[in-house]
């Protein structure tokens, strides 16, 4: 009785002393392990001195690993870290985050009206550029200034992307020709080659005039006109 009661006594200390030692290997092996580790902590969206705030208070690095577009995050805020949020990392670890540039589509901006310097720096603040430059004539809008845009305004497009631009040539005029006294088909050929369109030919009786030759035009000759218009004529004929 006494032997088994000696046994049972011996048992219980040595399975408490087997615990004790666990405990205290936990406590001086694994504990320590523990303090050495820390959580990522999750710094997308945040600017770059909070992020290094945040980071420091764990103990981390923060290292920039550069910058990159996103759609997601606004420019200059955190749109990319590795690790990722959550990992488990030890102390002293390096954290490297990536700062937006902003979205990589941009809205392209009314131009029309505005000479070609102006809209170069509208443009570059874009992260665009002029691409290729045409022109054509335009009854409104003056020479040297934008008729309209290719893609056209309020279109997204890529940044980085060329912007061809349309520009006015503004209304090309010449001097109308002098037809009265000539012939009407000298007059046309005239007309034509100055670089207008023959309008409206009615025929009136004239006392001045031989039958068939221009007694009146309108625009009249000398005068500048728009490139392409028409120039109306009045030709002689006689009472029958």
């Amino acid at each position: 009785m006494y032997y088994n009661s000696g046994r049972i006594v011996l048992i219980s200390f040595l399975v408490a002393l087997f615990t004790s030692i666990i405990v205290c290997g936990a406590f001086f092996f694994v504990l320590p392990r523990l303090q050495e580790d820390t959580v990522v902590p999750d710094l997308l969206g945040s600017s770059p001195e909070q992020a290094r705030a945040i980071v420091e208070a764990r103990g981390l690095l923060l290292i920039v690993g550069g910058e990159e577009k996103s759609d997601q995050y606004a420019a200059n805020l955190i749109c990319r870290q590795t690790p990722l949020p959550g990992s488990i990392v030890s102390n002293k670890s390096s954290v490297t985050i990536f700062i937006s540039q902003g979205s990589q589509y941009v809205v392209v901006p009314d131009l029309s009206g505005i000479g070609l310097s102006e809209a170069t720096v509208k443009l570059s603040g874009l992260g665009l550029a002029i691409g290729e430059v045409r022109s054509e004539e335009h009854a409104t809008i003056e020479a040297d200034k934008i008729i309209k845009t290719i893609p056209e305004v309020g279109s997204e497009i890529k940044r980085d992307e060329r912007i061809t631009i349309i520009l006015s040539r503004g209304v090309e005029t010449s001097e109308v020709p002098r037809c009265v006294g000539k012939s009407l088909s000298t007059a046309k050929r005239l007309i034509v080659d100055s670089g207008f369109a023959v309008g409206n030919v009615t025929w009136e009786v004239s006392t001045e005039f031989n039958v068939g030759i221009i007694m009146r035009q309108s625009p009249r000759a000398g005068t500048m006109a728009r490139r392409g218009s028409n120039v109306d004529l009045v030709v002689a004929t006689v009472l029958e």
